[in-house]
């Protein structure tokens, strides 16, 4: 018998003790699914035992039966719609009840409310989904309350989205939503629309169902229009074609006065732009045809000076994705003037022929009858609406924020497609770097960094631009170095301008040079020549006397350096206008800082061996692994092996980045395999080395950082790091129990808990294979049907002391670490001399920047930082949901490696001298255990006493 079970009851009517915190932090995302093979099943009911207690929905049916007025009856079926754990089996006879006493309630909510409650059974249990919609249709047809009606279709919408109903289920729910499109009720008919658009037959919508919805645009009731429209939209995203005879009847709608119907057509108007662009339209009062994407995209254009911001937001943004669109059409929306009215002119000879056609002539009595008769309103005979012309700039003069930055993101995205758009928007865009909104700011530059490649800047757009690095956001400077990096400029001044503003700003903020040497770094690497021409000049460099030595830690000096380096890299020729303090210099700031300054055959140095992935690395990786196997039955040396395999590993790590994360997670696993074959002489009586406790600590500890700091784990690597888990947890019990210093309670509920989650991982991947132990113990776990600690242990104890060594890991070299990389505070910034003094009891802000490489998106809300006091006192600080955001590179935002912008609060007591406190970024995975991502960073911290007065 299996359970449903969306969240735990309210009242439960038993007390269990909890397991231990480790308990689900083992488990993986895999635990709450249900396996059908009968060992799998066993176990996974086992574990479920021990979180909760599930109630009898029949019980609550039964009180509802004794209820005698309404109100009871209600709040009877409140309880059952927040209960949600029962059992599966008692189901059908609980909806048969649940429909008697829909069809002898006289109140119309209590019916409401049992319709509602079916919903919920399909949406959160494993109710028979078939079986509940003809159940819902029975009771609907002889009902006569709208109320009910309504809640019957979004029943029906709920239970169909909720399991795939069959073709006869969808055909019977089609055939009843079209039966009530004639109500009289606007709830009614908008659910039956809701219900058609979502599970019509596509060959049905094809031939009649698309033109019965289309029926309802006109209807007097406008949430009915607006969902005839959203139908047609889900149609279409369903894979019916949506014709262009419906667009006229769309464009109608753009004028609706009410915001839904607007919203809906605008979308609707996109679409069909989109999917038709080449489809001819004719203009009205004209006998000239134009393309339908052009027409469409002047209704977009035209939607920007709607009076709702929603709609203006809508419009800005569907601009964006309408790439296909004529250039005449596309350079109109910067421009607020309608060149010629759009018109076709005509020649002298066809204007002649016309009046010859006609056979009228003026005969001089009538003021003016000689005028052409082309001067006619021009609006009837546009060829453009005039809500195209100056579009996008009127959404980037927008009062609302919104609108700007849809605005800036659709420029963007058209100039992306259409380089000489580009040329002609980036006006525009640098004018949108004075915006009074820091994130309008902060879009407009990742946008001109987007389209970087199709521009060139001149001077005078420079100016605009460098006078933004003043800004007092530290985002927004940093956005425009790499903007600086991504651009090109066009002349030796524009460059000389660009490095002095530079070098000026860094003055200013010194905690920009990070940034600031990256974007030389750039500017370097784009523009050789024009750093070549500017290289005496930056060096301060005397063609006759020599110069004086200038110190090489002084930031501007560095920042000039690191640009020409970067230039000299693609234009050698730059290394003999070099100076010989410069080859010094080089040599110092190569050591430094490496991925600031390439390398340069410089000083006759030799050329660098590279070490990647592909080559040297994966080789001595493979000879690693290779000799760990051929000690497979040699205990002794099979662990001196392992212990100096993750020296070597991680050593590896650090120098070839390309394949840190492979060599890491190598590491951890065999570290993992070390200290289980050491542990596993304990289970037979002899004694250990270290604290029996510190190593089980240590070995989950390990286990942890399998499962949570590494990605792009193939199912192989996956079904190794459970198996490791699996291991670990037997061994855990068995040694506890053996110890018999702590309660074997918790490690037996881990044990189960892990036993369950690769038992469902094996049955939803059929292809793979347990190794011996994992079977074992999964056929030993089957076998007990009162799993206590003591029953447990004595199963498993003899797999666990004949188990044999791990199968060692493939080589997979897309496997990523979570890493973290403190920037500042740094240990040079506060050392012994560099000392943070506060009065004791009051609180220091230390700025805190970092960067986070390979973090997921599921692990954001996990991430602490870690004070660590001399006193031994520890605390732990959620960081800020804004002060995490992802790093913003030239090919646009990464998708993993972040930046954390933070302060930290440092207080205490008096202490009589200075002392370090250790600062870190780590992973909660569970409380009280958090992984350490990165090295912890030492400020000196000196709380002095309060100064008394006299």
């Amino acid at each position: 018998m299996s359970l449903a079970m969306k969240r735990p009851l309210p009242e439960p009517t038993q007390t269990i003790q909890e397991p231990s915190p480790i308990v689900p932090q083992l488990l993986g995302s895999s635990s709450g699914s249900t396996a059908s093979a009968r060992i799998y099943k066993r176990i996974r009911l086992t574990a479920r035992k021990i979180s909760g207690t599930t109630t009898s929905i029949l019980a609550y049916v039964n009180l509802l039966e004794d209820t005698t007025n309404s109100n009871d009856a209600l709040q009877v079926l409140i309880k059952i719609s927040e209960a949600m754990q029962f059992e599966e089996s008692e189901f059908p006879e609980a909806v048969r009840n649940l429909v008697e006493h829909f069809r002898r309630e006289p109140e119309s909510a209590v019916r409401v409310k049992i319709l509602s409650l079916f919903g919920d059974l399909a949406t959160e249990t494993g109710i028979d989904c078939p079986q509940l919609v003809d159940e819902v249709i029975g009771l609907l047809k002889g009902e006569t309350s709208a109320k009910v009606f309504s809640q019957g279709l979004q029943a029906l919408e709920r239970i169909g989205k909720a399991c795939t109903p069959t073709v006869a289920n969808v055909n019977k729910m089609v055939f009843f939503a079209k039966s009530k499109l004639f109500s009289p009720s606007h709830n009614v008919q908008r659910h039956a629309i809701l219900l058609l658009g979502e599970f019509v037959l596509v060959s049905d919508a094809e031939k009649e169902s698309l033109e019965l919805i289309g029926k309802y645009t006109d209807s007097p009731d406008a949430r009915v229009r607006a969902q005839a429209f959203r139908s047609m939209l889900t149609l279409g995203e369903r894979g019916v074609v949506l014709p262009p005879s419906l667009y006229a009847r769309v464009c109608s709608a753009l004028t609706d006065d009410y915001e839904c119907v607007r919203r809906e057509a605008l979308q609707m108007v996109y679409q069909l732009g989109v999917r038709h662009p080449e489809q001819g339209i004719n203009i009205p009062e004209s006998d000239q045809e134009i393309r339908l994407i052009d027409d469409a995209f002047g209704k977009v254009c035209s939607a920007i000076c709607d009076l709702s911001m929603n709609i203006r937001t809508q419009a800005a943004d569907l601009l964006g994705g309408m790439t296909m669109v004529n250039d005449e059409f596309l350079h109109q929306t910067l421009d607020k003037k309608l060149m010629s009215n759009m018109r076709r002119k005509k020649s002298l000879h066809e204007r002649n022929a016309d009046n010859f056609t006609s056979g009228e002539w003026s005969s001089g009595k009538k003021w003016a009858d000689d005028a052409p008769k082309e001067l006619v309103n021009a609006d009837s005979v546009s060829l453009m609406a005039s809500g195209a012309c100056g579009a996008l700039v009127q959404g980037l003069e927008d009062e609302f924020l919104e609108v700007r930055t849809a605005s800036v993101n659709s420029m963007c995205k058209l100039a992306l497609k259409n380089p000489p758009f580009a040329v002609t928007s980036l006006d525009f865009l640098v004018d949108m770097f004075n915006d009074e909104i820091e994130e309008v700011r902060l879009r407009a530059i990742y946008s001109l960094t987007a389209i970087s490649k199709h521009i060139i800047l001149r001077e005078d757009q420079l100016e605009t631009m460098l006078s933004s690095l003043e800004d007092y956001s530290v985002e927004v400077r940093e956005g425009l170095h790499l903007m600086l990096g991504a651009c090109k400029v066009s002349t030796k001044a524009c460059m000389s301008l660009v490095v002095q503003k530079v070098l000026d700003v860094l003055l200013k903020y010194p905690e920009d040079r990070l940034s600031t040497f990256g974007c030389m770094q750039r500017v370097g690497q784009k523009h050789p020549e024009i750093c070549m021409s500017l290289t005496p000049q930056l060096l301060q460099d005397h063609p006759f006397f020599d110069s004086a030595e200038r110190d090489v830690e002084d930031p501007s000096y560095i920042c000039i350096l690191i640009m020409l380096f970067n230039a000299a890299q693609h234009l050698p020729p730059m290394l003999s206008l070099f100076p010989e303090t410069i080859v010094k210099h080089y040599a110092y700031l190569r050591d430094t800082m490496p991925n600031f300054v390439p390398h340069l055959n410089v000083g006759g140095q030799s050329t660098e061996l590279a070490l990647t992935g592909s080559t040297g690395s994966r080789q001595f990786l493979e000879t690693l692994l290779n000799n760990i196997q051929l000690a497979y039955s040699a205990p002794q040396a099979r662990q001196a092996l392992l212990k100096t395999a993750q020296e070597n590993l991680d050593r590896l790590a650090e120098i070839d980045p390309s394949f840190s994360g492979t060599a890491n997670f190598t590491a951890v696993f065999l570290g993992t395999q070390l200290m289980m074959e050491q542990l596993q002489v304990a289970t037979t009586g002899q004694p250990t080395k270290a604290p029996l406790k510190d190593c089980l600590g240590q070995l989950i500890r390990k286990c942890l950082k399998l499962q949570n700091l590494f990605s792009s784990l193939t199912l192989e690597d996956e079904l190794l790091v459970k198996q490791m888990c699996l291991r670990a947890s037997a061994l855990n019990l068995v040694l506890v129990v053996k110890d018999r210093s702590q309660s074997a309670l918790a490690p037996c509920q881990l044990l189960l808990h892990i036993a369950a989650d690769a038992s469902n991982f094996l049955q939803e991947n059929s292809s793979l294979s347990a190794d011996s132990f994992t079977s074992a113990i999964l056929t030993k776990l089957a076998s007990i049907g009162d799993p206590r600690p003591g029953r447990v242990f004595r199963e498993i104890l003899p797999v666990v002391q004949a188990a044999a060594p791990v199968v060692i890991p493939r080589i997979n070299t897309n496997i990523k670490m979570c890493k973290a990389r403190i920037l500042e505070p740094s240990e040079s910034s506060f050392n012994s001399d560099n000392v943070i003094k506060v009065t004791a009891g009051l609180i220091a802000a230390v700025p805190l920047v970092a960067e986070l490489e390979n973090l997921q998106e599921s692990q954001r809300q996990d991430l602490r930082l870690k004070i660590k006091y001399p006193d031994q006192n520890v605390h732990v600080i959620v960081p800020r949901k804004k002060d995490l955001k992802k790093i913003m590179t030239e090919q646009g935002e990464s998708q993993s490696h972040w930046r954390l912008r933070t302060t930290v609060l440092l207080s205490h007591g008096v202490w009589t001298e200075a002392s370090p406190v250790d600062i870190s970024i780590c992973l909660s995975v569970r409380p009280g255990s958090e992984l350490e991502l990165c090295k912890p960073v030492k400020v000196h911290f000196a709380p002095k006493p309060v100064k008394r007065g006299i």
